[in-house]
């Protein structure tokens, strides 16, 4: 004998998977959001840990931190501007060309950008920019700092040659805490 379902169930059926879906999407856009959290959070510690070779008329100027590409971070990032390291104001800039990122101290590369990472990375280096991104293999393709993920932790690399070859020193304490250092 077949028994037929009342007609409340299917639409009951509908409502808890519409409900759980929401629930998964949400906990989706929260892992993001947390990632992306701890990588902002990273960027402003990555400031106060390097230094960048200065003349002594420079030593006062601003930091200028900047996404190059597609922002990942959207507002978590606005809490880092006015803030300070090493004595410098920091401010966020957004360049949409090479030519634009002359000023910047910081470029976070945005994933957006991996088609032109040679470029980016030899302007960077020319400008004595830490460059900084989550691209896969940033570091060893040429990049300062390059995040990683171990399982659900996010780490970073450090290639220090390419921080040396654009006159940064980077904070032995900083080198400590990289999952590996490339020299």
């Amino acid at each position: 004998m077949i028994k037929h379902l009342p007609l409340w169930q299917p639409a009951s059926l509908f409502l808890l998977v519409s409900a759980l879906a929401v629930v998964f999407q949400t906990h989706a856009q929260a892992s993001v959001r947390s990632e992306y959290e701890l990588k902002a959070a990273f960027l402003y510690n990555f400031t106060r840990f390097v230094s960048w070779q200065r003349s002594p008329d420079e030593a006062e100027t601003d930091l200028n931190l900047c996404v190059f590409g597609d922002d990942p971070f959207e507002e978590l990032l606005a809490p880092i501007e006015g803030r300070s390291a090493q004595g410098r104001t920091i401010h966020l800039k957004y360049p949409s060309q090479l030519i634009d990122m002359t000023d910047c101290s910081v470029v976070f590369v945005s994933q957006s950008e991996a088609r032109r990472l040679p470029q980016l990375i030899t302007a960077a280096g020319e400008s004595d920019q830490l460059t900084v991104s989550d691209i896969p293999d940033f570091a060893r393709q040429g990049g300062v700092i390059g995040y990683v993920q171990q399982g659900n932790v996010i780490r970073f690399e450090i290639n220090l040659r390419a921080a040396e070859a654009s006159n940064l020193t980077i904070d032995s304490r900083l080198l400590e805490l990289a999952v590996r250092v490339i020299q």
